[in-house]
């Protein structure tokens, strides 16, 4: 029997409410772990048929037609196996995807008039800036940029924060003046934007001298600051 389907997925993302946002990502997280779940099922019963198929192939002729069918389903089994692992792997793709170019989008104005509001001075902001170094060997995109003539905060924007992905950016930060010289004079911080994030990852993002900002609704907050602890890139 086939998942029954949230009739939110049918409709189009960019024009969902934030409430409506949140329950779109919940049924699509959702119906991926049922489907997930269903294909783990449907793995240990094939690994169940392959054991029966070789018990069987050492009681009978190698040549009999019932081993030969078994053998032929078993196949085709693992061919609509391979073909629906694939289509979950691209629907995994689409779903973040999709999910980080809103919330990237919704976070942008937002984020900007939250750290205005915490002190800094930043006035531009840029999306999705890719930079690149081919004698290095180095490439990034920073999700946000926010600058002005002193200081720049680069903005990683995620749906869900784990410590792994703050180390990913940390990683990533290093080299931030190398592939954006232009703002090599600046003093540049980085800040983490997540919808989700656990108070583990808060904490550690925090001790890494990142700057936190929530993002609930339509209120962005940020974390009180000590611009002392702030680490520069």
């Amino acid at each position: 029997m086939e998942p029954t389907v949230n009739p939110i997925l049918n409709r189009d993302p960019h024009h969902l409410s934030w409430a409506e946002l949140k329950e779109y990502i919940s049924a699509i997280s959702s119906q991926m772990q049922e489907t997930d779940r269903r294909m783990q099922e449907t793995d240990r019963r094939m690994q169940e048929t392959d054991k029966q198929v070789q018990e069987t192939s050492r009681e009978v002729q190698e040549t009999s037609r019932e081993v030969r069918e078994m053998r032929r389903t078993f196949r085709e089994s693992l061919q609509r196996m391979e073909k629906t692992d694939k289509k979950l792997k691209n629907l995994n793709d689409q779903f973040v995807s999709q999910t980080g170019h809103i919330l990237e989008g919704l976070t942008q104005r937002s984020a900007l008039r939250a750290l205005q509001k915490a002190g800094f001075r930043v006035e531009q902001s840029f999306k999705e800036m890719t930079g690149s170094n081919s004698e290095l060997g180095l490439n990034m995109e920073i999700d946000l940029l926010y600058v002005d003539t002193t200081e720049a905060i680069a903005v990683e924007v995620k749906t869900n924060c784990t410590k792994s992905k703050i180390n990913h950016f940390l990683k990533q930060m290093r080299n931030f003046k190398l592939l954006y010289p232009h703002f090599a004079d600046l003093e540049v911080y980085a800040a983490i934007a997540a919808l989700n994030i656990t108070k583990e990852a808060e904490a550690y993002a925090r001790e890494k001298g990142l700057i936190v900002i929530h993002v609930s609704d339509d209120v962005f907050t940020i974390d009180p600051i000590d611009r002392g602890k702030l680490k520069r890139f």
